[in-house]
């Protein structure tokens, strides 16, 4: 075993948590922000490290900690997770920069992380329980009644533990249907998706946005659904995800609210990568494998500059234009090309994952493609509906300093580069999730068949 880099997967995981034990007993929000910061740059590191000696020296018993390992899968993610948790710290203003919301956040990223590298079953169900909790501690941090959200909180946990413990016997239909059900549940997949929307206007922006982007309920179809499901019921479910894509990208453009805009965005983004991992081809999965990068880095930094932008001016109305290009230039510009990388416009990070959905569909069928390109065309309407809302227009005056502070100044660099820089490395990125893909399918063509379905053929 190489000790080094055990090292470095058990500093990535266990940081975070140590960081949030740390923070709790700290009063002062400004201290405690700067130790969760401190923490949270220690965590990128490790998850580089991580990641760099997984594919400078392959090999699985090297990068393991117990249930956890840093396989092909989950390596290039948590550089990606630790980025996610980094921009959502540092666009949280300083009112909502609480320790108790740092400690929260802490936790959170150690518990995705965990998850996408955890190996056992019955690990990731677990962490996907506690993901799902995590929002109603901060509801009740802000006051507000949790009722609505465990709503569907409740019962995506009751599925999932049902359609687990069931399906680990024999794997029958009716057990993979419930855990489908409440993958499709996690993920907002239409008629599903109406606590979606109301998570990002009743919580915290940056507590919907670690809930949503992480996409953990791909790890769950990857790992438990996809090597057993029937193919028809992954058809269905494709059918089902491409149709929320074009609905929510439809609904983001009529929105007049900022957060309903993104969550709707967030929906149709998250919706097009389960369309790509229920249609399970080689290049399907290898899209939605991009995607799920891709995705996740660009709409942190669409959210990073509308949670900036609140900051100034509180809740955002898409009805009128404001015209804040000129007290907050810098903020325009993160999220311009935040939003343009999300759609795959060319030279940016989306838009090699994105031609390769659009192109893959094709083996489906001709609609399939033009349903995914109307998608990416509304969610570009959308988008620019509301760049020219929020950045264009009147010019208001103020006696107060609105220009950018240093944390922001730092959140939009690392865009830009994250936007520009992570495309020219695609091709690499295409060629490593191609051989993941190929993995998976080769699990599921060695899975035995579900046991309802062996009753049928006798």
């Amino acid at each position: 075993m190489n000790l080094t880099a055990f090292t470095w997967l058990e500093a990535t995981l266990l940081l975070p948590l140590i960081g949030a034990a740390t923070v709790a007993f700290i009063k002062l929000p400004a201290a405690a922000a700067r130790w969760s910061l401190g923490v949270m740059l220690a965590m990128f590191a490790a998850a580089v490290a991580t990641s760099v000696a997984f594919f400078s020296a392959p090999g699985s018993a090297q990068l393991r900690m117990g249930a956890f390992k840093a396989d092909d899968l989950a390596a290039p993610m948590l550089p990606v997770l630790a980025i996610l948790h980094l921009l959502t710290l540092l666009g949280t203003s300083k009112f909502y920069l609480t320790p108790m919301f740092c400690v929260r956040m802490l936790v959170s990223a150690s518990a995705t992380m965990a998850a996408v590298t955890c190996q056992s079953d019955a690990g990731l169900i677990s962490l996907m329980v506690l993901l799902a909790l995590l929002p109603v501690w901060g509801l009740k941090s802000l006051d507000r009644s949790v009722r609505g959200y465990l709503f569907y909180a409740v019962p995506f946990i009751i599925l999932l533990l049902l359609g687990w413990t069931f399906a680990r016997d024999g794997s029958p239909v009716w057990a993979i249907g419930l855990l489908l059900l409440a993958i499709k549940l996690c993920g907002g997949i239409a008629p599903l998706h109406g606590w979606l929307p109301t998570l990002f206007q009743r919580a915290g922006f940056g507590t919907a946005i670690l809930f949503v982007l992480p996409l953990i309920e791909m790890v769950a179809a990857l790992r438990l659904l996809l090597p057993h499901a029937p193919e028809w019921m992954l058809h269905a479910t494709s059918v089902a995800c491409l149709f929320t894509a074009v609905y929510a990208a439809g609904m983001a453009v009529v929105q007049n609210e900022a957060r309903r805009f993104y969550a709707f965005l967030a929906l149709s983004q998250t919706s097009m990568v389960m369309f790509a991992v229920m249609s399970h081809t080689v290049t399907s999965l290898t899209a939605a494998l991009c995607l799920w990068i891709s995705i996740i880095l660009s709409m942190a930094g669409l959210g990073f500059s509308l949670r900036a932008l609140e900051s100034r001016f509180g809740s955002l109305s898409l009805r009128e234009h404001h015209g804040h290009y000129e007290q907050a230039p810098g903020l325009a510009i993160g999220f311009l090309i935040a939003g343009l990388a999300s759609v795959g416009f060319p030279g940016t990070i989306g838009f090699v994952p994105m031609e390769l959905l659009i192109s893959g569909s094709a083996q489906q069928g001709l609609g399939y493609s033009v349903t995914l390109a109307l998608a990416a065309m509304f969610n570009g309407i959308a988008i620019m509906r509301a760049y020219f809302a929020l950045f264009t227009g009147k010019r208001p005056t103020t006696s107060v300093s609105l220009q950018i502070t240093p944390p922001e100044r730092v959140g939009i660099v690392m865009i830009a580069l994250l936007v520009f820089v992570g495309g020219w490395f695609s091709p690499a990125v295409v060629t490593s999730r191609h051989r993941v893909a190929d993995e998976l399918l080769q699990r599921r063509q060695v899975a035995p068949p579900p046991l309802a379905l062996d009753v049928v053929r006798r």
